[in-house]
């Protein structure tokens, strides 16, 4: 018959450690645990955000060519939203929750603004092929 808290028979009981050496033999000091270096390197969605805001910046390029077209409507679809909201997501770093909320929130704006330059690019490119065909 086994009781309760005495090691199965047949197997051994696992090893004890020695009593720490210390001023008096029955006052044991805890054990600290071994020391584990921090991680190394950004936080996990810094890459995620810098691309956000990479491509953001990006598509400031559409407006800046519509002006020097001298097509000054262009300005009114600059993807400003989407360049805050990308240094909002990279100001966040220690918070991941609002990281991975600003990181889609510029994604959204990045999307929303290619939607809108094809709606305002394709027409201007049918009026300057009307022109170039009626010789303006």
């Amino acid at each position: 018959m086994r009781t309760v808290g005495a090691a199965p028979t047949g197997t051994p009981s696992p090893p004890t450690a020695p009593p720490a050496a210390t001023g008096s033999p029955n006052v044991s000091e805890p054990r600290s645990a071994p020391a584990v270096p921090g991680p190394s390197g950004p936080p996990a969605r810094v890459g995620g955000a810098v691309a956000a805001l990479v491509v953001a910046g990006l598509t400031l390029i559409v407006p800046a060519l519509g002006l020097s077209l001298g097509l000054w409507f262009f300005v009114l679809v600059a993807n400003v939203p989407g360049v805050i909201l990308g240094i909002m997501a990279l100001w966040r770093i220690p918070d991941a929750v609002q990281v991975e909320r600003y990181i889609r929130f510029t994604w959204a704006c990045n999307f929303a603004y290619v939607a809108l330059s094809v709606v305002f690019v394709v027409p201007v490119i049918v009026f300057a092929a009307l022109a170039m065909l009626l010789g303006f």
